[in-house]
């Protein structure tokens, strides 16, 4: 079966530095929407990987390497990112409009050995 959820690039780990955060409790069937919708906004909200600056748009690599999976049906990667990334409506409208220019930051692949 083909498990068509975008969230879950922000809720597996590769254990470098540039991957999202590890949770402190067990994915579960009964707060799986919580848990990913959590791990979405932390990970975006996140303005060493994600940020906005003028017209442009700065995304993790995560978004570059998995574009696909974030726009199936018709959807597209602003779009997507657009109620994660701010609480300010105006830039939220024109996230879903496309109106900013998408760079990608830079991913850190040392290993994160942080305890």
């Amino acid at each position: 079966k083909n498990y068509s959820e975008p969230r879950i690039h922000f809720a597996i780990n590769c254990a470098s530095i540039g991957c999202p955060a590890l949770r402190n409790e067990a994915y579960t069937a009964d707060k799986l929407e919580q848990q990913l919708e959590n791990q979405t906004l932390i990970f975006l909200r996140d303005t060493s990987r994600n940020y906005i600056k003028g017209d442009k748009l700065y995304l993790s690599k995560i978004f570059d390497w998995f574009d696909d999976d974030f726009e199936k049906n018709g959807n597209h990667v602003q779009a997507f990112v657009a109620k994660y990334i701010t609480d300010d409506k105006k830039i939220q409208e024109r996230l879903k409009q496309k109106k900013f220019t998408i760079s990608h930051t830079t991913y850190d692949w040392g290993l994160n050995e942080a305890l």
